[in-house]
């Protein structure tokens, strides 16, 4: 009789921690999706409350808005976000007094360069072509198409991100993870995490 109360106890325990473990990530996701649902609508400046605040020590959050507005505004181009999605998402680990979680997740942007008036179907055709190639060598050539239809490309993004919270629990912040930028990371990130990218 004592084993069987022994392994309910245990069984219990696991189930638990299970729970506990899931109501973190949960909220994780939520709040993940909550910054995705404010760029996704240009909400430019709401979308700064998910960013880990250190960064704006590095580049001013008046900064930050500015170049997301000039980006999703700029009259020569036109581009969206769409199907923003959560692929995985780590378990938390605790580092110098706060919890990091790797999350990985994709999206679709759509983009469309708006050629020069009177532009010719050669200057087209190079337009297009040099747009690809650069788009190419950033999101690799699988990821890039041209629709010909709607004159615009089609790229599938894939990215990580580091969650980062005091509690562990809530409140995330988010620093997504760009090779090109890690001298950035670098400074924000422990080392154990920033060696890694």
């Amino acid at each position: 009789m004592k084993l069987k109360r022994n392994l309910f106890t245990i069984l219990f325990l696991t189930i638990s921690a299970i729970g506990i473990a899931q109501d973190y990530k949960n909220e994780l996701k939520k709040e993940f999706n909550d910054y995705l649902s404010t760029i996704v609508n240009m909400e430019f400046e709401k979308s700064m409350e998910y960013i880990v605040p250190e960064f704006f020590e590095i580049i001013p959050k008046s900064q930050m808005i500015k170049v997301m507005k000039m980006t999703f505004n700029n009259p020569d181009m036109e581009f969206e976000i769409k199907n923003p999605k959560i692929l995985k998402v780590n378990d938390k680990k605790e580092i110098e007094k706060k919890y990091y979680s790797l999350l990985t997740y994709s999206n679709q942007m759509n983009m469309k360069i708006k050629g020069e008036e009177g532009e010719t179907k050669d200057e087209k055709t190079t337009r297009i072509n040099l747009t690809k190639l650069s788009l190419e060598s950033t999101f690799g050539s699988e990821n890039v198409v041209y629709n010909e239809k709607t004159d615009f490309f089609e790229i599938q993004s894939q990215k990580d991100v580091y969650a980062i919270s005091e509690s562990g629990e809530k409140n995330w912040k988010f620093l997504v993870i760009e090779k090109k930028q890690k001298m950035i990371l670098e400074k924000l990130l422990p080392k154990e995490l920033s060696e890694k990218i």
